[in-house]
């Protein structure tokens, strides 16, 4: 009991001591030191409540946290994971639509096995905040200060089926570009116009699609290209046929005959080949060349004007032989020239003036004359009956 006393004496007395000793001092002293006292224990109770509050969110994501741009900052993971479901998976997961013109081909993306990973990016989203230090955190909070940090989004899926997927559209879409020929089985042309093909750029499609996948687009369109014929409509506008049978030049746009005009062919001796040609080269006021042939050895090139045997337009096959005027009108209608297609000089400045280089030229051969019948025998005349009676009658 008396040391009960005695203790008690003390601490009261210390006391005193204390608020004598603070009466005594200076009083800027006391003020600082109480100014101190007091800012240490406001520190400490900052501190302290930071702490609190860290600790008590250490189950939400931390404020200014985004995924794939979508905020999940102060959610729960349960709560960023069903938004991020609804807002993010739900969009992607619907089928895509390719399309081309009125065609229409649907991905379904379950069949490429597309799937998102959203714990994954939840998880991933929270360490981004709860990851750092507890002095960063607090002082983050403390000034109101977010993380700005996107988690990526995690998708997967089966390349080798969406590739699948994309050959099967160019299956259905391609189709091979016909170019324009001409049919000369009945002697005249006919003509089977050239058409566009198409092709899909399977891997620009495919670059599309996969560029799409993690966006809400659905509707895309199907990336091509056009095929263009070797040979076009524009190129076989005019068609040359020369019947050597008729000695006649027959001038077609398309399959309609615009003109014909009697011509001179090859004799003999140097026949008009027959064939399928056309025309490389077109010269007016050619001048003549000797060609390597045995019958034009001692000749010497011709220039343009009188006695040209060219005349003033020259439009060749190959080989030395082509269509031409010629000053020897007379010798239209025969086979007399060295290979040569002769015309008059008005018919071949038509012919010059509508064909260009590539018109195609048909030269068909002349047909064979049908075999002569053989005579047919001379009937036997029928066995007549007899009349009775009769068989010994005189003439009258």
């Amino acid at each position: 009991m008396k040391n009960q006393t005695t203790s008690s004496k003390g601490i009261f007395g210390g006391f005193r001591g204390f608020c004598l000793n603070l009466r005594r001092a200076n009083r800027k002293r006391v003020v600082l030191f109480l100014s101190a006292a007091l800012l240490v224990v406001m520190i400490f109770g900052l501190l302290l409540a930071l702490l609190i509050i860290d600790f008590t969110q250490r189950g939400k994501i931390f404020p200014g946290i985004t995924i794939d741009g979508r905020q999940v900052g102060g959610m729960s993971r349960e709560e960023a994971a069903s938004y991020i479901a609804s807002s993010l998976v739900a969009p992607i997961s619907e089928p895509m639509v390719l399309y081309y013109d009125d065609e229409e081909f649907i991905l379904d993306l379950s069949s490429i096995d597309l799937t998102v990973d959203v714990d994954s990016m939840v998880d991933q989203a929270h360490r981004e905040g709860m990851g750092r230090n507890v002095l960063e955190r607090m002082s983050r909070r403390l000034l109101n200060k977010p993380i700005r940090v996107d988690v990526p989004l995690t998708m997967s899926y089966d390349e080798a089926k969406l590739e699948e997927f994309v050959v099967e559209v160019a299956r259905n879409l391609n189709y091979a570009s016909r170019s324009a020929g001409i049919d000369m089985s009945e002697g005249h042309p006919i003509v089977s116009y050239s058409r566009d093909g198409l092709e899909v750029q399977q891997g620009d499609t495919l670059r599309s699609i996969t560029s799409a996948l993690p966006t809400d687009k659905r509707k895309l369109p199907v990336v091509t290209e056009v095929l263009k014929p070797e040979i076009s409509d524009e190129e076989i506008k005019y068609i040359v046929v020369v019947k050597q049978g008729e000695h006649t030049l027959f001038l077609y746009e398309g399959e309609t005959l615009e003109g014909s005009f009697p011509v001179a062919l090859g004799s003999p001796e140097y026949p008009t080949p027959n064939g399928k040609f056309y025309i490389i080269k077109k010269e007016k006021d050619p001048t003549w060349y000797p060609p390597k042939s045995e019958w034009a050895k001692d000749e010497e090139p011709i220039p343009p004007g009188p006695g040209n045997p060219l005349g003033p337009y020259w439009m060749a096959i190959g080989d030395g032989i082509g269509i031409h005027a010629t000053p020897d009108a007379a010798s239209l209608g025969y086979s007399v020239s060295h290979g040569c297609i002769r015309m008059s000089e008005w018919g071949a400045q038509q012919l010059f003036n509508k064909v260009k280089v590539g018109t195609p030229i048909y030269i068909i051969a002349a047909p064979e004359p049908p075999p002569t019948p053989e005579p047919e025998p001379a009937p036997v005349p029928e066995p007549q009956e007899s009349v009775p009676g009769t068989e010994d009658a005189p003439v009258q």
